[in-house]
């Protein structure tokens, strides 16, 4: 189970896992995440180094920017009691990511 004081930040970067704490990257097996969130991130990753960090489509954009999202929720689901951020693709805003509530 991971320490309740992580506090983790998504962000893709060119030849670097995409998780960081205190601005440096986490390795893969660090954290207890799923083999599932573990493909999914690892994807994330690849997609944005086979384009060299450089996304000019918009749709690409967008789509990629979900999956980002997707991944940061997924990440603070399984870590629970950790603090997670999104840095944002495009903008590079820091976009805290809320436990989400049923309705």
């Amino acid at each position: 189970m991971a320490p309740e004081s992580l506090d983790l930040v998504v962000r893709p970067r060119v030849g670097e896992w995409p998780i960081c704490r205190d601005r440096q990257a986490i390795a893969r097996d660090e954290l207890p995440l799923s083999d599932r969130l573990i493909r999914t991130i690892e994807d994330w990753a690849a997609f944005f180094d086979d384009v060299g960090g450089e996304i000019t489509d918009v749709d690409v954009a967008h789509e990629f920017v979900g999956q980002g999202f997707k991944i940061a929720h997924a990440l603070r689901r399984e870590l629970k009691g950790s603090t997670v951020h999104l840095e944002h693709p495009v903008t590079g805003e820091m976009v805290p990511i809320e436990l989400r509530r049923s309705r």
